[in-house]
Parts: structure tokens; C-alpha cells; sequence
């Protein structure tokens, strides 16, 4: 559904108490969706895996035919033939984003 697709990463909260929370926003490309898992599988090309931390709230903004938002949790990060992955588990569903 969504395959293709340019998404923007950003932390927005840290669940751990003191936690590193990060500031920076990556640009991903979504491998797939599985609506069944709520799962988002997203390709982080040229960012190292260990800067996506399993301890924080991430808003993605993926760039379909119309902006989309969601929050969740990275489940999952590893690398494979592909690329380095990351495995967004989504908390909070898509929501279209509002243009000013």
C-alpha cells in the first residue's frame, strides 16, 4: 500500500528514564506495511542502525498521495540484502496531515 513511499523519522519522546532522546529527523523509504501486525518495515539507507533507539516514541511521516501520520515503537532493526531495516510498530494509527 504504501511501498515506495519517502517517510521522515523523529523522536518525539524517550520511555526510559534518562533516556538519549534524539532530535534529528531520517528519511526513510517504507519497505512494506502490514496492517495485520501494525507494522511499518522501513529502510533507513545510509543511517547506522544503533541511532534508532528500542526506547522511544517515533511520529513518521510517510509521503503518500497525501501526508500521512502515526506514532509507535521500533520492534525490530537489522540488516539484511536490502539494506539496514528498522521495524516500526505502530501505537497511534495514520492520521492525514493538515497543510497550512
Amino acid at each position: 500500500m504504501y511501498e515506495k513511499c519517502a517517510a521522515r523519522l523523529r523522536m518525539t519522546r524517550v520511555i526510559v528514564q534518562n533516556g538519549y532522546s534524539d532530535e534529528n529527523i531520517y528519511n526513510c523509504e517504507v519497505i512494506t506495511y502490514n496492517p495485520e501486525e501494525e507494522s511499518i518495515y522501513l529502510l533507513t539507507g545510509k543511517h547506522e542502525l544503533s541511532l534508532f533507539s528500542l526506547d522511544g516514541v517515533y511520529e513518521c511521516i510517510i509521503e503518500a498521495e497525501d501526508e500521512l501520520k502515526c506514532e509507535g515503537v521500533i520492534r525490530e532493526r537489522y540488516s539484511n540484502k536490502l539494506g539496514r531495516i528498522i521495524v516500526l510498530y505502530v501505537r497511534n494509527g495514520f492520521y492525514k496531515n493538515p497543510v497550512n
